[in-house]
């Protein structure tokens, strides 16, 4: 069973703030200093309402920024998982580019007063948050703990495929790659073709 305060922290907690605020919270996310609070205050929120014994420290978290498929992409490592349901690295994956400092703050005035996350769409410009999440069984042919593919939008859960073996050097890479073959390129990556009539 999955321990609640990892679980509230990534399936609950940090993706409601990442969607109601996202101008802001990636403005945080990108700085170091802003990152480590924020991280700090959104775990330590995960687990106000749990009693102390259910209370764990965020000893593994940690957060490191990559392009995946043309995407900038916040990446988490978390907590170990000691349980199905709970998860070894968690993903937000920005579609737009970042906007100019003028935009942001009134984008980020503007976020304040849209709080409902039930309004979300699987269209809506919002960050997308890709999970590898722990799971039964076994991995294929491989050394490993057995992971799915897992994306929260909303109030959903989808699991696209399984996920790459976790507890190995590459697990974090094959988890990036995995993101981007699901992603796939930008529309605005597509090769420019021009046609020349003789």
């Amino acid at each position: 069973m999955a321990r609640p305060h990892p679980y509230h922290f990534v399936y609950t907690v940090l993706p409601q703030l990442v969607w109601r605020r996202p101008a802001a919270v990636r403005r945080e996310l990108a700085d170091p200093l802003l990152a480590r609070e924020l991280l700090l205050y959104v775990w330590d929120k995960a687990a106000e309402s749990l009693p102390p014994r259910e209370r764990m420290p965020p000893r593994g978290l940690h957060l490191s920024w990559h392009r995946v498929a043309g995407r900038a992409t916040a990446l988490l490592q978390l907590p170990l998982p000691q349980a199905t349901g709970e998860a070894h690295l968690a993903a937000i994956v920005y579609e737009q580019p970042e906007a100019d400092p003028h935009e942001q703050s009134r984008v980020a005035d503007e976020e304040d007063d849209d709080d409902d996350l039930s309004l979300i769409g699987p269209g809506d410009d919002l960050p997308r948050f890709f999970l590898l999440e722990a799971t039964l069984g076994r991995s294929p042919d491989e050394a490993g703990t057995p992971t799915m593919l897992g994306e929260l939008r909303g109030e959903h859960h989808h699991h696209h495929a399984a996920g790459p073996p976790a507890g190995r050097p590459d697990t974090t890479g094959r988890f990036l790659q995995a993101l981007a073959d699901l992603l796939g390129p930008l529309p605005d990556d597509v090769p420019f073709m021009r046609i020349v009539r003789g």
